[in-house]
Formats: C-alpha cells, sequence, structure tokens
C-alpha cells in the first residue's frame, strides 16, 4: 500500500492577495506584535520569496500562514537561546566506538565513559553556539538599523537592515552552510559572513575570526563604526555559560 502524500500549495500562491494579507495581518496582530516584526512583515511583502518555507497543505489559507509566521517570531523572541536547558541526545551511543577507543587509548571503562561525557559536552557546545553568536550579534547591531529575523522570520536570512536593502546571512564557520541556503542565497542580495575561518602557521591550522568584515557591513550601511569582536563574543557566552550551566549536557 501506497504512502499517501498531502499536496502542499506554494507560500506565494498563498498570499497572493496583498490586500487581503495586509488587512489581515493589520487587523489581528499589529498592535500586539513588536514593531521589528512589523517591519518583517513589510520587507517580506514586498519580495514574498521571502517568506519561510513551509510545507503546508492545500486546505491552508492565509490567515493560517500568516499566524504561524507570527507564532515563529514570538516563539524566539520568548525563548531566546541564552536561557535554554540542553535536552539529551536522541539515539544512544555506540558501543562499538567506545571499545575503539578504549583499546586505542588503553583507557578503563571509566575513562572512556568520562572521555564521551566530554564528547557530549563538547557537541551540545556547538549545537547552541550558532544562536547564542546571533543573540550577541543582535545585541550590538539592532542600535545600528539592524534588525534579528528570529523565528526564520525570512528565508536563509538572519539579520536585514529597517528597510529591507540589506540582507545578511549569518554562520559560524566558513564550513557551515548548507547546500539549500546557498542555492537561495545565488542571485540574490543576500550577503554572507562566518565568524570562523582557519589559517596556517607552521603548518598548524589555526582560528582566523572575521569580525572586521562584519563591522564593515555594518558601518558601511549606518554610517558609523561597528565594535563587534572575539573578545567581546567570547565574554558574551562566558556571562551566559556561567549563569546558565544547564545551557549545555553531557548526555
Amino acid at each position: 500500500m501506497g504512502v499517501y502524500i498531502m499536496p502542499s500549495i506554494s507560500i506565494k500562491e498563498l498570499i497572493s492577495s496583498d490586500k487581503q494579507v495586509r488587512s489581515y495581518f493589520n487587523e489581528k496582530h499589529f498592535t500586539t506584535v513588536p514593531a521589528k516584526l512589523r517591519k518583517l512583515f513589510d520587507i517580506a511583502m514586498q519580495d514574498k520569496n521571502l517568506f519561510p518555507k513551509m510545507n503546508v497543505p492545500n486546505t491552508y489559507t492565509y490567515q493560517d500562514f500568516i499566524d504561524r509566521w507570527v507564532k515563529g517570531y514570538i516563539d524566539a523572541e520568548n525563548s531566546p537561546a541564552r536561557d535554554k536547558t540542553a535536552a539529551p541526545k536522541g539515539s544512544c551511543s555506540d558501543p562499538a566506538i567506545k571499545t575503539i577507543v578504549k583499546m586505542v587509548t588503553r583507557a578503563t571503562d571509566e575513562q572512556v565513559d568520562i572521555q564521551e561525557a566530554y564528547h557530549n559536552l563538547f557537541m551540545s557546545a556547538e549545537n547552541i553556539q550558532g544562536a547564542l553568536l546571533e543573540e550577541y550579534i543582535d545585541s550590538v547591531i539592532s542600535a545600528f538599523g539592524w534588525i534579528w529575523c528570529k523565528g526564520n522570520t525570512l528565508h536563509s536570512v538572519d539579520f536585514c537592515t529597517e528597510d529591507g536593502a540589506h540582507l545578511l546571512q549569518i554562520k559560524n564557520k566558513s564550513n557551515s552552510e548548507n547546500s539549500s541556503s546557498g542555492s537561495v542565497r545565488s542571485g540574490t542580495g543576500i550577503e554572507k559572513w562566518y565568524r570562523l575561518g582557519t589559517r596556517s602557521k607552521g603548518g598548524v591550522k589555526i582560528p582566523y575570526y572575521k569580525w572586521a568584515e562584519l563591522n564593515k557591513i555594518i558601518q558601511d550601511t549606518s554610517g558609523r563604526p561597528c565594535n563587534l569582536s572575539e573578545a567581546d563574543y567570547i565574554k558574551y557566552v562566558e556571562e551566559i555559560a556561567t549563569n546558565n550551566p544547564a545551557l549545555i549536557t553531557d548526555k
């Protein structure tokens, strides 16, 4: 017996009527949502390709879509990454992996368990860092006329200027962009910035930070110098991790 897949409707089809969509948003949400979300709505309505891609059934209405779109932003606003409690990983560890590590390192069972716990901590920290990076950037550049597109508000866009003229995608590392986000940005005005590159020094790979490039983007759009830095970012995450040890887990 085959699997029935519910047909879906494209977002552009769903919100094709500007007048109806704007009227609904203004009547239901305009007075209850943050001013930044109202600006993001106007930006997305100017280019509907910027609305996030959602797998919605053909029974969906534009009202359903707008309600879900608003909810995504509000949920992100009310649940910042810095306050989250990490959940244990969703699958068990592979015993064979532990055996390989144990035999190669000549470690005891207890030592291997400790090594695995630290590995889980590093993975958990890596999972949350992208959101913390965006929080840090927002804490600085919101004063320069930029809006954080939290909650997947704009497709493949993490920050934009208040007039929507500049769109920016943030990544932590140079190799962390997936093929989907790359294809979306091709042929568009979405700029890409990543924090951490790599250089070689004496045959050893060392970090190379890209904050100067991001500061230039912000300064070029605002006319004012911006001073994002790795030192300030590390200070930011140190404070968060100190205040919320449950941010990561060894499970």
